[in-house]
Order: C-alpha cells, then sequence, then structure tokens
C-alpha cells in the first residue's frame, strides 16, 4: 500500500481543534472542492504534537478554507501522553469545541478510566459526561494509590 503524507491538505485544515501544524496521513484521500469536504481512507493517522488520532477513515468538514468538524470511524484509537482513548467513531466539533466517542467508548489514564456507550468533552466548559447503551450503565474506575491523584482521563486537543 502507498501512504499518502498530506501536508498540502493543512492549508484546508488549519484549524483542527488546535493552532498549529497537523499531518494526516492515509492509504487515500479525496477532496470534494464543491462541498467543502476531505476524505482520508485506510490507515489514517492523524498527528499534532502529542495527540494522535488513528482510524480507518476520516471525514473533515470545512467552509472558507477552516475546519468546522471531523468525523473519524472504524477502529478509533486516541493517544495524548499518558491518555488513551478508543470507540467506533469519534466526532471533533470545532464550531462547539466538542469531542464525542461514540460506541464502546473508553478513556484511561494511569489512575483512572470511564467507559459508556457515549463520551462527550465540552473544552469550553471542561466539563465531560458519559452516557450508556440503553439499558446498560456507565463505568468509572479510580486507581487512588495517592491522596489527590486520580483524575478523570481527558484529551486536552485544544493546546
Amino acid at each position: 500500500m502507498i501512504r499518502i503524507l498530506v501536508v498540502t491538505a493543512l492549508s484546508l485544515l488549519p484549524t483542527l481543534l488546535w493552532a498549529g501544524p497537523v499531518e494526516i496521513a492515509s492509504d487515500k484521500m479525496v477532496f470534494m472542492h464543491k462541498s467543502e469536504r476531505a476524505e482520508f481512507i485506510n490507515n489514517v493517522h492523524m498527528k499534532r504534537d502529542d495527540f494522535e488520532l488513528y482510524c480507518d477513515k476520516l471525514v473533515a468538514f470545512y467552509k472558507n478554507s477552516k475546519l468546522e468538524r471531523a468525523e473519524a470511524s472504524g477502529h478509533i484509537r486516541l493517544i495524548q501522553k499518558e491518555i488513551t482513548g478508543r470507540s467506533d467513531k469519534a466526532i471533533l466539533d470545532q464550531t462547539n469545541n466538542t469531542l464525542t466517542l461514540i460506541g464502546n467508548a473508553v478513556l484511561e489514564q494511569p489512575g483512572g478510566r470511564i467507559e459508556g456507550e457515549t463520551i462527550v468533552h465540552n473544552m469550553n466548559r471542561e466539563e465531560t459526561s458519559v452516557q450508556s447503551a440503553k439499558g446498560g450503565r456507565t463505568h468509572m474506575t479510580i486507581d487512588a494509590d495517592e491522596p489527590g491523584k486520580s483524575t478523570l482521563p481527558i484529551p486536552d486537543v485544544t493546546k
């Protein structure tokens, strides 16, 4: 498979929830200029500083060369420093400044883990909500070996 490093795509996606350079690599990339959409397909790896997202497909929606939202699907994995996450789908909403993990959503870091059907992190309010599947339950594990050291595992993608 030929990997495509998409540095030139950054001019279309300049504010992917952060300032600074973002690199996206995938097996295939398709830009739909009229609908202001870009699709990155197969073995997608998005990286910015210490934040990384891996998925099968990433669709970026932009307007006037500014990202409005990006939707990742298939085998989602998130990594930022000691924080890891996974889900079936992820939505990065630049307009509302939220990160939503959907389907078997889990966020972990040393000392804690949260899981549910959906995890929504509002970066403006620094608030995280965890929702269960219908009839299910949410789960949180805190390993408090040291007083004051237990924190919820929330990726800080606003740097």
